[in-house]
């Protein structure tokens, strides 16, 4: 559960600061690293991998998330270059892409409430809780994860 908390927080935070395609964000979370709501994405998935406590889940779960949100990666800095140039591209010199970095928070954009709501991040929240839950059933009722989604339509 740390793992799923830390990683919510961490998109919350970033998506609250994150104008799409409106400016290079360069403030809170993305002073750090450039693609925070990955990592918090992926801490998010290391949590699930973790409650599955088995190898192979590690495994191919790593693999598949880094295949698809490397290419998700891959397509919107291509957008940001394209749009913000060197604007971009001189941020991109300044942060890393992944592992973040010890810097000022400071920087082109604020945290908002709004702007988090309007970037739908309590769909992932809510989300995260609902999958936390059932993991907590599954593990301390010992009730199958289709009992949990069977009852979840009732």
């Amino acid at each position: 559960m740390p793992f799923v908390a830390l990683g919510e927080l961490i998109r919350l935070w970033s998506a609250g600061h994150l104008t799409k395609l409106s400016t290079v964000v360069t403030a809170g979370p993305f002073a750090l690293c450039r693609n925070p709501i990955y990592i918090g994405s992926f801490l998010i998935s290391v949590g699930y991998f973790c409650m599955c406590d088995r190898l192979d889940v590690w495994i191919i779960g790593t693999a598949l998330f880094w295949l698809f949100h490397g290419g998700a990666i891959a397509h919107e800095e291509k957008l940001l270059r394209e749009k913000f140039g060197e604007d971009y591209a001189g941020y991109c010199k300044r942060v890393p892409r992944f592992l973040p970095r010890a810097a000022s928070l400071a920087g082109n954009g604020e945290f908002s409430w709004k702007q988090a709501m309007l970037n739908n991040e309590y769909r992932g929240a809510a989300a995260a809780l609902v999958l936390s839950v059932l993991f907590g059933l599954m593990a301390y009722r010992g009730v199958t994860a289709v009992a949990c989604l069977a009852s979840l339509r009732r």
